[in-house]
């Protein structure tokens, strides 16, 4: 049997990836091309692994930029695409010196890209294969790598393809690290996926294509050996022989310059076979190469001796010294110290944990202290996934994680037959070493446990120095009940039928005592039981003591139930003046705020929380909130939810996780980035169903729900709507109930189902009212005011959008303003208000492109262009609907562009241009009929009928007609176009429709209205009812007025000429005056159109023509 040839590596590495990896010609771009309108094509930089790069000009911020437009073998994978999308948030946030700083992720048509700084220079691969670099270079290359790999590391980020090639050097000599988080789309086997650059690739990744902490250390070690030697230090003409090169060989380290010799055993470390033995971190080896190249004073022999024994001497006093004192324990803040309490490992878990908190509480008076909830310590090992006890690479990372400076570890150890011991242990770390000392050992009492945390917390403050205050303000009880700290666990981890069962035997035997009433209170707030709440607080404020933190504590809930805001605020500050350390009390003000809508005030707070625990689980997600609560969405995204999201990810949480990524949906949904939204929610109610939460499954159903509702999806959004409504109550969420009440209302809208919209909405404002949140109340408000509005009641709908329009300006909203003041727009211009009209929807506009919702924007900028083609300026508004239609398209926003397609064709057909008519209506017929409610159908086919001459297609009576704005309107176009078609075919009697038409109460018709009076004045000359035809155009002029003009205002003068003719006056000045306004009319209009644009106005018949009238002027 013959052996089998090992696979070879094709010659370099590079060539390789030229041969097997290279993009197609078809996704190449041209010069000039512009993606999304917005990024102009300059020039291809290259091609590589993923990708093509090239130089672009960005026309927004007026700059030169990189562009990588992704192969499309790995845009075209949905899961790998969903995993990039996922790690480009996460590098979205590294920003240092030494890596390639990513803008943003957008999709072309089919195409996948990102856009990037732009680095004048080359890769590094070229700078080492055509130039000898000088030791300065080389040092400064190292130094830059090691920099910002370290960087990337601390933040949570492996590259995972550090090669030359990936290194870019800028015309200064500053180096860049590219292509972070590329390697996720690279999701083949293990052998494949290391095909690429495995001369880079430590042996074990190359064995089992796992990742492991020194992952790019070891590239970086290769890329520095290479800087170093000019050449690789592996080699091997296959996988198998470069594996075997990389374990047994000794890499023969012979630099170009003699300097680097001193880097040897420092770089051999970390091109190490074995991981343990190279640097735990990148951040370590950048301290061992400083230290190496740090400059050293050269000494004479003599003095060197002198010198050394001089050293010696005093080494031993020192050493003698330091060996009796205590290893200084540095403090990572300025002002305070952070410790964790580890429980104690005995058989008895419940006596562990209770110990833990007992300590904890005991240490949580210290001021200058902050000390990590037991609840928190607990979770975050549950999640991490390890058990106690911890060794030092545990330590190092919880250390990390909970951003403290020193860990207490009690340990009970039998002294005897029956006697026990208690030993505290002090674990700290101090750089990369961890240290552990007795802090003190004495008997332990098992009945009394004060004697123990006494001389504890003595031995403690010593120990590390701390000063006590002076001013201490509030105190803790000094013998707490040790029962409590169970059920406060309950309550953390939303047990709360758990904790009134331990609860309340507790209450019946300690009736008096102000902490177990301040837990049923905190018992009772956590479900929303407000008055329960409220008793129990009042319980705890009559049997606490003055000036401690139960009484204050108490104050401040009893002051916020009662709506007490000031006196609330006031006693929530003095708890967190009185523990400035102490997060969860700011946390606890935090959500106060949030509360009463102070959104300013929140995030300056939480900000000190992140400046005290950056890897606090929920601060970073609440500063996300509150930017977005005052319209700042990108720094919302960018600078807090990122990191809220990085967070969860560092701590392994996954119910913060999904928090985040619904967070990030939310967003996007806000900016119009339809499909992003969708990716998000997705992947946010994934995480939230595998981990069984409950709540933020039914918030994110909701929130996709509304995505549906957008884009037409009825039946998906009320499937959604209809599993939230079977989880909020079991949850006791009325808040969340609400939310899906207020989206059947939208549901119902999009139906065209109006009443039992305002039924929904109604039913989430009384909610909503209960529950005290102004925003939401406000944006009820709005809903019902357009319910109204849709339902033909202006007075109610203006009672409710002023309500709101005030709410949302109480709690500073933008985008609630927006919202209000567009719907009073659309209400000004039904009215016939419209120069209102234009200042409403021209001043939202403004606001909306200041806060960049491309969602508003478009809204806003729609109805502006619609005036401008009421008063005549036909080709200008078509133009900008079409780009409008355009961008509605591009935002997947399928409400927008069924609405502005049926805009286009309904005003191709006002000016007789049937064909581009026919073009928009089949363009959108998809659209309409997939997605479409019943209100974009019925104005279709109404369309549809509009270039049929039979008067009676498409007919209906007032019978048939559903009483509401839309389809009112729908009812009174019809009429008018089925008189205007008897007029055309001669009939001089259109009685019939105008009594149909006088019983319609046209107060939110009035450019129908003013058409009904032309109709009517025609039938009136007809008659020769002179009298009355000089009323109608009074009526008309006066209506005219207060519109600002409306392109049909012609048909009256041409009625008022005939009129001067009846009264035996020259009709001049009004044939004069229709010349004017036909020729300015024309002028905005394609000449190709001018003649159907006559034939479709002369309808009715005159002594005069328009074709003849416009001859006479030319």
């Amino acid at each position: 049997m013959s052996t089998p040839e090992k696979p070879k590596l094709i010659k370099p590495v590079e060539i390789s990836q030229q041969t097997t990896q290279i993009i197609q010609p078809d996704n190449s771009l041209a010069i000039g091309e512009c993606l999304v309108g917005r990024f102009v094509i300059k020039s291809l930089q290259g091609r590589g692994r993923y990708g093509c790069v090239y130089s672009a000009y960005d026309q927004q911020l007026d700059a030169v930029i990189a562009i990588k437009v992704l192969d499309k073998s790995l845009s075209q994978n949905a899961k790998n695409l969903a995993d990039f999308k996922n790690e480009l948030l996460l590098v979205r946030q590294l920003s240092h010196p030494n890596i390639i700083r990513v803008h943003e992720y957008y999709q072309h048509q089919d195409l996948h890209f990102l856009t990037m700084d732009w680095i004048e220079g080359g890769s590094l691969e070229k700078i080492i294969t055509s130039q000898p670099l000088s030791i300065k270079q080389v040092q400064s290359f190292i130094e830059q790598l090691l920099s910002g790999l370290a960087f990337a590391q601390q933040a949570g980020i492996t590259h995972k393809d550090i090669k030359p090639e990936n290194i870019m050097i800028d015309t200064s000599g500053r180096l860049y690290i590219a292509d972070f988080g590329l390697s996720v789309l690279n999701k083949e086997s293990a052998a494949a996926s290391v095909m690429g650059t495995p001369h880079y690739a430590p042996p074990e990744y190359l064995q089992s294509g796992k990742i492991n902490a020194s992952t790019d250390l070891y590239a970086a070690g290769i890329v520095i050996f290479q800087l170093c030697c000019h050449c690789l230090p592996f080699n091997g003409d296959s996988i198998d022989e470069l594996i075997e090169s990389k374990l047994l060989n000794k890499a023969k380290f012979n630099p170009k310059h003699a300097e680097l010799n001193t880097l040897k055993s420092w770089l051999l470390s970390l091109i190490s076979a074995h991981s343990a033995s190279r640097p735990v971190n990148i951040a370590l080896a950048e301290q061992q190469y400083i230290a190496l190249t740090t400059d050293k004073k050269t000494l004479s022999k003599t003095s060197v001796f002198y010198g050394v024994f001089a050293l010696f001497l005093v080494g031993i006093f020192i050493t003698i010294w330091i060996y009796n004192q205590p290893k200084a324990i540095k403090s990572s803040a300025k002002n305070h110290y952070a410790v964790a309490i580890l429980p104690t490992l005995t058989k008895d878990e419940e006596f562990d944990q209770t110990f833990a908190n007992y300590l904890n509480y005991q240490l949580s008076e210290i001021s200058n202290l902050r000390v990590i909830e037991q609840s928190r310590l607990k979770q975050l090992l549950a999640q991490l996934g390890i058990k106690l006890p911890l060794d030092d690479n545990k330590i190092e990372l919880i250390t990390d994680l909970l951003q403290i400076d020193l860990m207490i570890s009690p340990q009970i150890i039998v002294a005897g037959t029956q006697a026990k011991d208690i030993q505290f242990e002090l674990i700290f770390v101090d750089g990369f070493k961890t240290h552990r000392e007795t802090l003190l050992r004495q008997v332990f009492d098992e009945k009394n446990w004060q004697s123990t945390s006494v001389n504890f917390v003595d031995n403690f403050i010593k120990r590390l120095a701390i000063e006590a205050s002076a001013t201490q303000t509030l105190s803790y009880e000094p013998n707490p009940l040790l029962d409590l700290f169970a059920i406060k666990a309950f309550i953390a981890q939303g047990d709360f039928e758990s904790a009134q069962l331990a609860l309340t035997p507790i209450l019946s035997d300690n009736s008096e005592s102000a902490q177990t009433w301040l837990q049923q209170g905190e018992l009772n707030l956590a479900q929303n039981l407000i008055l329960e709440a409220e008793q129990a607080y009042g319980k705890a404020a009559e049997f606490s003591t003055v000036n401690s933190y139960t009484t204050k504590l108490a104050s401040a809930r009893l002051n916020d139930l009662a709506g007490k805001v000031e006196q609330a605020q006031t006693d929530y500050l003095a708890l967190v003046n009185a523990f400035p350390y102490n997060t969860e009390l700011k946390m606890m003000l935090a959500e106060f705020y949030f509360l009463i809508e102070q959104h300013q005030k929140m995030e300056s707070l939480l900000l000190d929380v992140v400046n005290i625990d950056a890897n606090h689980p929920k601060a970073w997600f609440m500063l996300g909130r509150a930017a977005f609560l005052q319209g700042d969405f990108e720094k919302a995204l960018n600078e807090y939810f990122v990191k809220a999201l990085v967070t969860a990810k560092k701590l392994k949480n996954q119910y913060k996780e999904g928090e985040a990524l619904n967070a990030f949906g939310v967003v996007y949904e806000q900016l119009g980035e339809t499909k992003l939204a969708f990716d998000y929610y997705q992947e946010a109610l994934a995480i939230r169903k595998v981990t069984g939460d409950l709540a933020g499954t039914a918030t994110t159903m909701t929130n996709l729900a509304a995505m549906h509702l957008a884009i037409g999806e009825y039946q998906k959004a009320e499937q959604y709507l209809k599993e939230s409504l079977d989880i909020y109550p079991q949850l006791n969420d009325q808040k969340g109930l609400a939310n899906t009440y207020n989206e059947l209302g939208n549901l119902a809208e999009e139906q065209a189902l109006y009443q039992i919209a305002l039924e929904n909405y109604r039913h989430a404002l009384n909610i909503r009212i209960d529950l005290g949140n102004l925003m939401l109340q406000a944006e009820s408000m709005n809903n019902i005011g357009y319910s109204y509005f849709m339902l033909l009641d202006p007075e109610n709908a203006l009672v409710y959008w002023r309500q709101s329009e005030q709410l949302y300006q109480q709690i500073q909203f933008p985008i609630g303003i927006i919202h209000v003041r567009q719907n009073l727009g659309q209400l000004e211009l039904a009215k016939g208000n419209w120069r209102n009209a234009y200042h409403l929807f021209n001043n939202t506009l403004a606001d909306a492109n200041e806060l960049s919702s491309s969602e508003e924007s478009l809204v806003s900028h729609s109805y502006l262009t619609k005036l401008a083609f009421l008063q005549g300026n036909f080709q200008s508004s078509i133009i900008e609907l079409i780009a409008l239609y355009s961008e509605a398209e591009k935002l997947h926003d399928v409400r927008a562009t069924a609405q502005l397609g049926l805009w286009l064709a309904d005003w191709s057909l006002q000016l007789g241009d049937i064909k581009q008519a026919e073009q928009h209506l089949a363009k959108i017929s998809k659209i309409v009929s997939t997605y479409g409610n019943k209100e974009y159908k019925t104005t279709y086919h109404f369309l549809i009928s509009q270039d049929q001459n039979n008067v009676t297609s498409t007919s209906f009576g007032a019978k048939d007609v559903v009483t509401d704005h839309a389809h009112q309107t729908i009812y009174i176009r019809q009429l008018i176009k089925q008189a205007r078609e008897l007029l055309r075919a001669g009939n001089k009697d259109i009685s019939a429709n105008l009594t149909l038409l006088a019983e319609i109460d046209f107060g939110l018709y009035q450019y129908q209205y003013i058409e009904y009076l032309e109709l009517l004045a025609v039938q009136q000359y007809y008659s020769q009812a002179w009298t009355d035809l000089k009323s109608t155009l009074r009526e008309a002029d006066l209506l005219l007025r207060k519109m600002g003009d409306y392109w049909r205002s012609f048909q009256f003068d041409r009625l008022r000429a005939q009129l001067a003719i009846a009264d035996k006056q020259d009709p001049e000045k009004y044939h004069d005056t229709v010349r004017k306004k036909l020729k300015n009319l024309m002028t905005n209009l394609p000449t190709e159109m001018s003649s159907n644009f006559l034939k479709k106005q002369d309808y009715f018949q005159l002594n005069d023509s328009l074709q003849e009238l416009l001859r006479y002027e030319q």
